[in-house]
């Protein structure tokens, strides 16, 4: 059975793409991870949705159309966030790339650290780059909660405790 919808639907997964196949009518997306995570990090997101690259970065944003251009004028300094937290960790950023995806209103929490797919709430996007800060905590999180994690729920701490402390170092709080 196809299913059709009114828009044209865009696949975003915690992988990165490969590609994609048409088979009597229906689309096949295919994508990889090449390092190991644990399953709570799996993340899928698909919908009206634009992608674009921050600059000269290896940095995409991801929302609807109509919020793009504040999202990228928000967002623009990621690059030297990761850069900045590569530096000071001495660890390359090994996930190739970092898109951070601006979901609707709903979205509960300011965030949430997928491998290559960050959630982020559309609370961040304030016009001051005010909020960056939670971005810059998701990305850090890319080395202490998705590279290096948690035995168990008892250590989660760990993730957190962390990831603060790289965040405040790359945001300067």
């Amino acid at each position: 059975m196809e299913i059709v919808t009114p828009w044209e639907v865009n696949p975003f997964v915690s992988g990165l793409f490969l590609r994609e196949d048409y088979k009597d009518g229906v689309q096949y997306s295919y994508f990889t991870m090449k390092i190991p995570v644990p399953g709570y990090l799996v993340a899928i997101a698909c919908g009206d949705l634009e992608r674009e690259w921050i600059g000269d970065s290896r940095v995409y944003v991801i929302t609807e159309h109509l919020g793009m251009e504040a999202a990228l004028a928000e967002l623009d300094n990621l690059e030297d966030g990761i850069k900045k937290i590569e530096e000071y960790t001495g660890v390359e950023y090994v996930w190739e790339i970092y898109q951070i995806l601006i979901l609707p209103p709903s979205f509960p929490f300011g965030g949430m650290e997928n491998p290559l797919l960050t959630f982020a709430s559309p609370t961040i996007i304030v016009g001051d780059k005010s909020e960056v800060s939670v971005a810059n905590h998701e990305i850090a999180h890319s080395w202490s909660g998705n590279l290096v994690t948690n035995m168990n729920w008892d250590c989660f701490w760990l993730n957190e405790g962390f990831t603060v402390f790289l965040e405040r170092k790359v945001s300067k709080l």
